[in-house]
């Protein structure tokens, strides 16, 4: 009887895998809405109203457990008038149970843009601190190392061509130039802001 059951086992593994194989590779496409809690408030007390909800895509890169995500978001600046997020994150995917769950975990820089409009007389960067600097005064690279530090966690599933992922993304208190100069990097984990995300992804290869 062990022996019957054994085998059992074995058979239901073997025709289980090429279900939660994953390719070494993978290519996705990503839309978007990031929820972001206003201040001084619930987290979950503005989920009913769509201004605190972000549109946002992505474009998410896997090789074997290894993740990389660039990710674009139409936000609001200090003028409310439109601005872009742009965030790159580098990090793991890794298989809870095959493909069918999947845990990332990620850190990278977020970097604001506002552009010239009607209620902004200079495209300039948002970094942190509330700080504003003019685009022709600023390398991008300096606007990088000057900008938050974002740490992002998430679960996910895939079926076939499509995923699902669900992500929560934290803003530091710190920046890549703070923490070159303190030489404290464990202060990144102190949190200044948080977003819940939900992303569909549709793989390109």
């Amino acid at each position: 009887m062990r022996k019957q059951v054994a085998v059992i086992l074995t058979l239901l593994l073997f025709l289980s895998l090429p279900l939660t194989a994953r390719s070494a590779f993978n290519l996705s496409l990503g839309f978007g809405a990031t929820y972001c809690p206003p201040e001084k408030e619930d987290f979950s007390s503005g989920m009913g109203d769509s201004q605190n909800w972000i549109l946002s895509g992505e474009l998410n890169g896997r090789l074997f457990f290894l993740q990389t995500q660039a990710t674009v978001m139409l936000t609001k600046s200090e003028e409310d008038t439109q601005a872009l997020k742009a965030i790159a994150l580098a990090g793991v995917n890794l298989p809870v149970v095959g493909s069918w769950m999947v845990m990332e975990l990620a850190a990278g820089v977020g970097v604001t843009y506002v552009p010239q409009n009607p209620g902004v007389e200079n495209a300039y960067y948002a970094l942190y601190g509330g700080k504003k600097v003019a685009v022709e005064e600023i390398p991008f690279l300096d606007a990088v190392l000057q900008s938050p530090i974002h740490l992002q966690m998430g679960i996910g599933t895939d079926f076939g061509p499509l995923g699902l992922r669900a992500r929560y993304l934290i803003e530091s208190n710190q920046t890549i130039e703070s923490v070159m100069a303190k030489g404290r990097w464990w202060e990144i984990f102190v949190p200044n802001s948080g977003c819940f995300s939900l992303a569909v992804l549709l793989k390109m290869s």
